[in-house]
């Protein structure tokens, strides 16, 4: 019997050092989330930019070594909606985000919902959020280090001075001199992964750039002189940004963590049309709009090893499978009374064929007409008229409320939405009119959006 017992003890020990291996071959990679404000579609060379313009050879780096998205959406055409989407993975009209609104002095995300960071940090990650917030601290639990962030360093704004911010913090201590902001949120990204050590990292990274002010360093803008006056600052601001980008991707290579770091790197909404033109092609509309220009944005990911390098994917994709993925990629579990909207991305990568990750994406907040030949604007942009989409397929169903019914466009074959289609095939309307209605029902009221117009959307049917 004592054999016995030792017999047992022996293959005890075995399989928890099995375990232990295993726990050790399953290292949790480490999370980079990097996010651009308001970069339009087309600044980019990966993602169709002109190199003869601005070069982004360290940007188009994260694609040549990962894989590219051609059809990524964000939550929303306007920055605080679609960060509250992205942090939480939840769209963010489950908690009454439909609209900006001013997060340094007034309402944001509420504290009873659960950011990306938590989920990290209670798997044993070390947090940082760096960068722009806009979602809100002034609310109880609603201040990065509540989230669930060890670290913070940033402002709480749509925008602010690149040289001189009076909102800047680090921490909850205000922060009275800085360098131009696209590099010093770099230096504190690199400091904040250099104090990870032993344990994972997670990191928000979310630049400022290329939102206005338009500003940048002299040198910088002295390196487009051959552009005309206007563009040689928004071309400066796209340049300094690749910089900073790639002296993360060069630090990570140099400490032997881009193979075990999973990044991502989207933009926040399309890009404004005072840029230059083209610089949100090939899509209709700009920021703010509920056409494709305005939340059809880049978006990349890279995992040496575990993403092909060089793939071009083509799936209907969400900024809202972030969090889901990273969590997949972890191996860290949600709380059964959570819901979040995310997939899984990862699967798709030992596919060849295109895959279904969304049957249905849906949006809802404010319209602000921006285009060239659009009426002028009679209400507060921030407060603006409701409109409402669904995509699934190559079909996109399209209203703003306040200028008519429905439009149905084929995004395969009208990626510009200048052939409505309704009438042609009103079942889609109808089916996609329908899914809309079904999904609205469990959206709540708005924390700082006219309610008049979140009723109208209740009338859809």
């Amino acid at each position: 019997m004592q054999t016995t017992h030792h017999f047992k003890g022996f293959w005890t020990l075995l399989s928890l050092a099995a375990v232990t291996v295993q726990a050790k071959e399953a290292k949790q990679p480490n999370i980079l989330v990097i996010v651009a404000d308001d970069l339009g579609y087309a600044t980019t060379g990966v993602f169709g930019g002109d190199p003869n313009r601005v070069a982004t050879p360290n940007i188009n780096r994260i694609a040549t070594e990962g894989a590219r998205f051609t059809d990524a959406y964000v939550t929303a055409s306007v920055c605080a909606p679609s960060r509250s989407g992205l942090l939480t993975g939840r769209y963010q009209q489950r908690f009454g985000v439909y609209a900006n609104n001013d997060n340094q002095r007034g309402p944001g995300v509420p504290g009873s919902e659960t950011m990306m960071a938590r989920y990290f940090k209670d798997a044993g990650y070390t947090t940082a959020a760096i960068g722009k917030w806009h979602v809100g601290v002034k609310d109880p639990g609603q201040h990065p280090l509540d989230r669930g962030f060890d670290k913070y360093y940033g402002f709480n704004s749509a925008q602010t001075d690149y040289f001189n911010s009076p909102i800047m913090y680090d921490g909850r201590t205000k922060v009275t001199k800085h360098k131009y902001t696209t590099f010093q949120f770099t230096d504190e990204a690199i400091d904040f992964i250099s104090g990870a050590k032993e344990k994972p990292f997670f990191l928000y990274l979310a630049y400022n750039a290329v939102h206005g002010p338009n500003q940048a360093p002299q040198e910088y803008i002295d390196k487009h002189a051959d552009l005309p006056q206007g563009i040689r600052v928004q071309a400066a601001m796209v340049n300094a940004l690749d910089d900073g980008i790639g002296r993360i991707l060069d630090y990570l290579k140099d400490k032997g963590l881009e193979e075990n770091t999973l990044l991502f790197f989207l933009s926040d909404n399309g890009g404004l049309p005072s840029w230059w033109k083209g610089s949100n092609d090939p899509w209709r509309g700009f920021k703010r709009e509920q056409w494709e220009g305005g939340y059809h944005v880049q978006f990349m990911m890279r995992w040496p090893g575990k993403i092909p390098a060089g793939k071009e994917r083509h799936e209907m994709v969400s900024s809202l499978d972030i969090l889901t993925t990273s969590l997949a990629a972890a191996n860290i579990k949600v709380p059964a009374t959570v819901t979040l909207d995310g997939a899984n991305i990862l699967p798709v990568f030992g596919k060849k064929e295109k895959q279904v990750i969304h049957k249905y994406l849906y949006w809802a907040g404010s319209h602000v007409a921006q285009e060239k030949d659009a009426a002028p604007i009679t209400y507060p942009q921030d407060d603006a008229p409701p409109a409402w989409a669904v995509r699934t397929g190559p079909w996109k169903l399209v209203q703003m409320m306040e200028f008519g019914a429905p439009m149905l466009y084929n995004l395969d074959t009208d990626t510009t939405e200048t052939h409505d289609v309704a009438a042609q095939h009103p079942e889609i309307v109808k089916e996609l009119t329908k899914a809309f209605a079904v999904w609205f029902k469990d959206m709540t009221p708005p924390i700082a959006w006219n309610k008049k117009y979140y009723d109208q959307l209740k009338t859809i049917k």
